[in-house]
């Protein structure tokens, strides 16, 4: 999994990566290369799982977090050139996460909802230079061979042309599987899940307007302060959590932002259990047993037979899995069943 961190120069997008991932790196320092970092999803019941079955290594998800080079906006800076260059980093990760100063700092006054359009405006452009080039390419390959190799293309980047031409993002947009399927090696940037960090002063909040602006960009919302984050990363845990209960916060931003990845890709979380290994894994809401299966490892997915489930409520109640066997808490599942978060699956299949 990763998330994209992108936004305007000096709105704090290195400090809340640094926040997010422990990285460390110099703020306010520029540059043209995207910063990446692996950072651990905390999850209390896998540390549980690991406390009752002893294995030998357990293993936490990871989100890998990129900071995507800032640009300023205006053609004193060639603006449009150096954010569509920029944002190339952004086309491969699965969720983007725009930090909005909403805070002067010394670079002027905020403008939060002017900084959301702004670069929703780069993200529409950089998408409808690549719906252009396929389009071409498409009736090229019409004049040439007189016949289309994906059928849906054609109609779809029309539909996705004129809905980018009138400013719109993708996501906006209602679309079947198949066209999913037929357009997801594009990577189009407006059609990635969208998280807004709204970075404010320590003992501020932003404004009702910048509030609006980013619930109206469909996306999920975050309010914190960077900066102080960043001061109370360096502490030890338990003084960081007194200061954050003393500010009113119930949890640090690398939780949040965690948490609001999650629910910008419709994640969730099933186990694994055994002496060798205990181990979160994710797969969207709604995915059935095989792709959980398919997750852990393809051949699993390809032999599925039928999955072992016990619900991690269900096992930690009755102290073990032999007991939750007993208890009549341990079930087969087929292929049509629906993952449930905090299921702990046991995979059965032939290869």
């Amino acid at each position: 999994m990763q998330v994209g961190i992108l936004g305007l120069k000096y709105a704090g997008k290195t400090t809340l990566f640094n926040v997010t991932t422990g990285a460390g790196l110099p703020v306010g320092q520029g540059g043209v290369d995207p910063h990446r970092a692996m950072g651990l999803v905390p999850d209390p019941r896998v540390d549980l799982l690991s406390d009752l079955y002893k294995p030998k290594r357990t293993v936490h998800v990871q989100i890998e977090w990129v900071d995507v080079p800032g640009f300023e906006p205006g053609p004193e800076h060639d603006g449009a050139r150096e954010a569509t260059r920029f944002l190339e980093h952004a086309r491969r990760v699965d969720a983007l996460a725009q930090v909005v100063r909403c805070f002067d700092g010394g670079y002027g006054p905020p403008d939060p909802a002017g900084e959301l359009a702004t670069v929703g405006l780069e993200l529409i452009l950089a998408d409808l230079q690549i719906v252009e080039k396929r389009l071409e390419k498409l009736q090229k390959e019409m004049r040439l061979k007189n016949k289309i190799e994906q059928p849906l293309e054609p109609g779809l980047f029309e539909r996705f042309k004129t809905h980018l031409e009138g400013e719109h993002p993708l996501r906006e947009l209602e679309l079947n599987a198949d066209e999913r399927r037929t357009i997801a090696g594009y990577s189009l940037l407006t059609l990635k899940p969208m998280i807004v960090v709204l970075n404010h002063a320590e003992g501020e909040e932003p404004d009702s307007d910048a509030v609006a602006a980013a619930n109206e960009a469909g996306a999920e919302v975050l309010s914190l302060c960077a900066s102080v984050e960043a001061e109370l990363s360096e502490l030890d845990p338990a003084d960081a959590a007194e200061f954050l209960a003393d500010l009113g916060v119930a949890e640090p931003a690398a939780h949040r932002m965690i948490r609001a990845a999650y629910g910008a890709l419709d994640l969730h979380s099933f186990f694994t259990v055994g002496p060798d290994e205990c181990r979160a894994w994710t797969v969207r809401r709604g995915a059935l047993a095989p792709t959980a299966a398919g997750a852990i490892h393809s051949d699993l997915e390809r032999g599925f037979i039928r999955a072992e489930v016990c619900a991690y409520d269900d096992l930690v109640a009755h102290g073990d899995h032999s007991a939750a066997k007993a208890a009549g808490k341990v079930r087969l599942e087929g292929k049509g069943y629906e993952v449930k978060d905090g299921d702990i699956i046991e995979i059965r299949f032939n290869v």
